[in-house]
């Protein structure tokens, strides 16, 4: 088992909090992630297909494996003006 921290921004943020603790199989991908997250949080689901996926502050596919201690960012879409 490895252990990640999970930080949440904009509207995830309001589903899940800003920050959790996940413990995850080893040789886990960032999709196994976000899908156990979305099995315990209500409405997460939905924003899988706009939400990029940040593994220690770089932008990386969901396909890409997790390690123990890294720094998981799940980020919806940003507007601004």
């Amino acid at each position: 088992m490895i252990s990640v921290n999970v930080k949440f921004f904009g509207p995830l943020r309001e589903i899940v909090g800003e920050e959790r603790k996940l413990e995850l199989p080893d040789a886990c991908t960032g999709d196994v992630a976000f899908e156990k997250l979305a099995s315990s949080y209500h409405g997460l689901h939905k924003w899988k297909p706009s939400v990029r996926l940040a593994v220690n502050l770089e932008y990386v596919q969901f396909s890409h494996e997790l390690h123990a201690g890294d720094e998981v960012s799940f980020i919806p879409p940003v507007s601004g003006g």
